[in-house]
């Protein structure tokens, strides 16, 4: 009886030390996402997220609720995401000069590199110098001439210092030798409105923004940044680029992509990356973004965060040739 009982103790005391079965993994998401977008109602990125989000949202079967958050030349939504429980379900809709070259410019509480990792780039966009009708200029030659003519006398509205319209503003003016005042505005869509308004001579917008303005003919674009053309879409395709126009300096260009908090489990960042690998081949996605005039673009997260590292150092040498800092 004695042995007995000493054997069932010890088998009870190995029951005990063995591993139990491991618990179940929670399925992910099993929440609304929250996608963070640090600028205003109304602009490019905002008109992207509203034909991604419902899409996107089918793919993981869970809502993605836009949050939009201006503010500190969009560090203040950057750094909500960055700053965000790493469980996926907050992540940002952002872009390289948000990403990589404001966090250059001022102290944030966060570290680009370090602090985010890709979920996917989806296209990258052409911005275009735009001005309102009844602007005392009608062409780009016509508004930098004019700009010599009457130093500090035009208004200039953007969507945020060093921003994907500011940028390119400070290179022209670096250029040229022209004076405007630099307007900031919280998003795309303001500095639309403010130009829309009268109250800037001139700006700057994606094709997504300005299509039925320059289709009612109260916005003129004037020249498409860099060195491409938007020579697929019928409405830009005879808007010449400010390289043909003898501007090779202005050269900065726009990558809209995803990010998420570095420290998300790799599972769930594998999910989100694979959704959005289902969203770039999805009809509805293709159809939406065809009608909206925007190329895709996709690279693989992974591939993209190879990138941003050298671009981060293009960018420290392009602030420093633009501010003369040493």
């Amino acid at each position: 009886m004695k042995r007995r009982t000493l054997i069932l103790a010890a088998v009870s005391a190995l029951a005990a030390a063995l591993p139990g079965p491991a618990p179940a993994r929670a399925a992910y998401p099993d929440r609304p996402i929250t996608l963070v977008i640090p600028l205003g109602a109304g602009g490019s990125h905002d008109l992207h997220a509203r034909g991604i989000t419902g899409i996107i949202s089918d793919i993981l079967g869970q809502p993605m609720i836009v949050k939009l958050m201006p503010g500190g030349a969009a560090m203040q939504g950057t750094a909500f995401a960055a700053q965000a429980r790493p469980d996926g379900h907050t992540i940002l809709f952002t872009h390289n000069g948000l990403d990589l070259l404001v966090p250059q410019t001022q102290k944030v509480p966060f570290n680009s590199l370090k602090d985010f990792k890709t979920i996917a780039r989806v296209n990258y966009g052409l911005n275009m110098f735009i001005t309102h009708k009844d602007a005392p200029f009608k062409t780009f030659k016509e508004f930098v001439e004019y700009a010599k003519k009457n130093p500090g006398k035009l208004n200039f509205g953007h969507s945020g210092v060093w921003g994907a319209i500011y940028t390119p503003a400070v290179q022209l003016m670096k250029e040229t030798g022209i004076r405007m005042n630099m307007i900031p505005h919280r998003g795309g869509g303001p500095s639309l409105q403010a130009l829309l308004a009268k109250q800037d001579q001139i700006s700057g917008a994606f094709p997504t923004q300005a299509r039925s303005h320059v289709k009612a003919g109260t916005i003129i674009p004037l020249a498409v940044i860099g060195d491409t053309r938007i020579k697929d879409d019928p409405d830009f395709k005879d808007v010449p680029t400010t390289a043909e126009l003898g501007f090779k300096t202005i050269n900065f260009v726009m990558d809209r992509y995803f990010l998420a908090p570095a420290k998300v489990p790799e599972e769930r960042l594998k999910v989100l990356r694979d959704a959005f690998r289902k969203l770039m081949v999805n009809p509805s996605f293709k159809a939406f973004m065809k009608n909206i005039g925007e190329p895709t673009q996709y690279l693989d997260g992974p591939e993209y965060d190879k990138l941003r590292p050298g671009l981060w150092a293009e960018y420290t040498t392009l602030i420093k040739l633009m501010t003369g800092k040493k």
